[in-house]
């Protein structure tokens, strides 16, 4: 069983190992509710333990997966908006009414 890691150590792991994280940590959550199931494990609330920390693992990716997709989309907008401000150099049309 591996040993618990802290919200801080989660939060400083790149998106890659915090995946990996995750997959082991549901596996080992599986296997311990199969356990309890069997009536092979009898400290249920160990299965509990592990089942929330998967549910913490699980909420601090979304988190980062979250923050990395907004990055992204801050960096397209201002990539627009300097090739937007490249056109505005055209001049406008003449807008004012027509005097008769």
């Amino acid at each position: 069983m591996p040993a618990k890691i802290s919200i801080k150590e989660l939060m400083n792991m790149p998106i890659e190992d915090l995946l990996r994280e995750v997959k082991e940590q549901s596996s080992l959550s599986a296997k311990l509710r199969l356990s309890v199931k069997m009536n092979k494990e009898k400290d249920s609330a160990k299965y509990k333990k592990e089942k929330k920390q998967l549910a913490r693992m699980k909420t601090i990716l979304n988190e980062k997966k979250q923050k990395n997709q907004k990055s992204q989309k801050n960096q397209k907008s201002s990539s627009s908006k300097t090739s937007a401000s490249s056109d505005s150099s055209v001049s406008p049309k003449n807008t004012s009414p027509k005097s008769s």
